[in-house]
């Protein structure tokens, strides 16, 4: 029983030092030569728009003004992860293999609900 204890602090562990790690990530992505203009850009935009005090969706709203940020950087973020290509990122991605792909389930889900035109719209170039 202290075995599973500890397997699931490690794994607790892991995931809160993903953020940290997702950030490194993306500061060496947007320093790589090899990483396509348009994907910096695509980080630079969502920068912008958290920025922005204009929101989708008004912050005032309880629970889903927050939403439309969220959704918004995840789609950037899964935009980023889908153009760069996979020997690049793994080269930048300082943590196990496993959590890189921990991050792509999760934007998947967190992007599932926006429209295949979109997603293909601003897809790969």
């Amino acid at each position: 029983m202290i075995e599973k204890r500890d397997i699931a602090q490690t794994k607790l562990k892991e995931y809160v030092l993903m953020a940290p790690r997702l950030v490194r990530l993306l500061w060496r992505l947007t320093r790589d030569p090899r990483v396509p203009a348009r994907s910096k850009a695509t980080l630079v935009l969502l920068g912008a728009y958290l920025a922005s005090p204009v929101d989708l969706i008004p912050d005032f709203i309880p629970g889903l003004g927050q939403v439309d940020d969220l959704v918004i950087a995840a789609f950037a973020l899964d935009q980023m992860l889908n153009r760069v290509p996979e020997d690049v990122i793994k080269e930048h991605w300082d943590g196990d293999e496993d959590l890189l792909q921990i991050v792509r389930e999760i934007l998947d889900i967190a992007t599932a609900f926006i429209p295949g035109w979109l997603k293909q719209r601003f897809g790969r170039a």
